[in-house]
């Protein structure tokens, strides 16, 4: 059930990078605005992720995923408004659903998964963040065929409390032991400041920044560029987002096993880095004389790389989190990861306007590739200095 919560609060988080073409049209603001929608959403998540393990210590994981997707859904109804205002209030909704999600369901799976399989399990969760996105990718466009675009942020919303509703038998087996265990600060200022007293933890932040920004980038232009560099229509496009999303959701699972079988996740971080770096050099390649299938396989790498490192790192920092403060430490650090996406799309759209071409944005995004490589090499090179 968490899997299930994750997806449609992910499907949420992405619907607006998949409505941009239609809707900027209609309100008046220019495709690539997405941007500064993408970077509200995450700057809300940012803020609220870091406060998630008070939050699950008095409410329980189970009732704390149930508001993240009632706020999550409420936030994408209320861009079906039109009005910037309700785009800016509803982008800020949709981020405090998003920004929990993660922290409450690493709760949950942490008490229910063996420490040798703790990043395949991880993993398996978080493939519903690119779940959620592949679904979004097709069905969207395809709703948009038979009713208007508000009609069919309406539906994804819905099925969001559908969920939120399906979950509460759970909730009293479920939350009761977690309230017992779980760390019950909701500070804000002292959950980050767990990122000076252990090293290990601000390091892998680091590396969530960098790629948290690469990842929210390419999904949330991903559409906009192939439309604006190749001749295919909406749907086509949604359909490349839609496969990378599926290999991003394939690639978790593998890195974590991948993870789990040589014991050392701080290796597949490095060369999910330098993946990144490869991808993006050849995105500035991309021209209309590319076919379908390229394009397939390009994004589908891409995908893998920029969409497969998160269960991984959540893996790892619920490795290293005392007992009972798993949901302070992975929230803690995701504050760094939401910045990255933040940060990162807000600044492709003046790097864009200042250029006037994606080139310089995917040579941006090759950069933070190779330098999260490099964190995660030297934070294996001291782990191996260790007496």
């Amino acid at each position: 059930m968490s899997f299930i919560a994750q997806s449609f609060t992910a499907a949420m988080m992405f619907s607006p990078a998949v409505l941009a073409p239609v809707v900027s049209r209609q309100i008046g603001f220019p495709a690539t605005m997405v941007g500064v929608v993408t970077a509200l959403i995450y700057f809300s998540a940012a803020i609220s992720a870091p406060a998630a393990g008070g939050y699950v210590a008095r409410l329980g994981a189970v009732r704390m995923t149930q508001f993240c997707l009632l706020l999550s859904g409420g936030g994408l109804a209320l861009t079906t408004w039109g009005h910037p205002a309700a785009v800016v209030f509803g982008a800020l909704l949709i981020g405090m659903g998003y920004g929990p999600s993660t922290p409450a369901g690493s709760v949950l799976l942490s008490h229910h998964s063996p420490e040798r399989f703790r990043n395949i399990v991880m993993s398996v969760r978080q493939t519903g963040v690119t779940l959620g996105g592949a679904l979004v990718g097709i069905i969207l466009p395809w709703l948009m065929n038979f009713v208007h675009w508000q009609s069919a942020v309406w539906i994804c919303a819905g099925f969001g409390l559908l969920v939120a509703v399906a979950m509460e038998p759970l909730r009293k087996r479920l939350d009761q032991p977690l309230k017992e265990a779980a760390h019950r600060s909701s500070n804000l200022i002292e959950t980050l400041s767990l990122l000076k007293k252990e090293p290990a933890l601000l390091k892998i932040s680091i590396l969530a920044f960098v790629y948290g920004g690469v990842q929210l980038t390419f999904t949330s232009f991903l559409v906009v560029f192939l439309l604006s560099r190749t001749p295919l229509t909406v749907i086509q496009a949604g359909a490349l987002m839609s496969v990378s999303m599926l290999s991003g959701l394939i690639s978790r699972l593998l890195w974590g096993a991948v993870a789990d079988y040589c014991r050392n996740a701080k290796v597949v971080l490095m060369v999910l880095g330098l993946s990144m770096m490869v991808c993006a050099l050849l995105m500035t390649q991309v021209t209309a004389q590319w076919s379908f299938l390229s394009l397939c396989v390009l994004t589908a790498c891409f995908g893998a790389s920029c969409l497969g490192w998160n269960g991984v790192y959540v893996g790892e920092i619920s490795r290293i989190a005392p007992t009972g403060q798993v949901a302070v430490w992975v929230g803690g650090s995701l504050f760094f990861a939401y910045m990255g996406a933040m940060v990162m799309p807000s600044l492709v759209v003046a790097v864009h306007q200042y250029s006037g071409g994606y080139n310089v944005v995917f040579l941006m995004l090759a950069l933070l590739g190779l330098t999260g490589s490099v964190c995660a090499g030297q934070s294996l090179r001291e782990d191996r200095l260790k007496p």
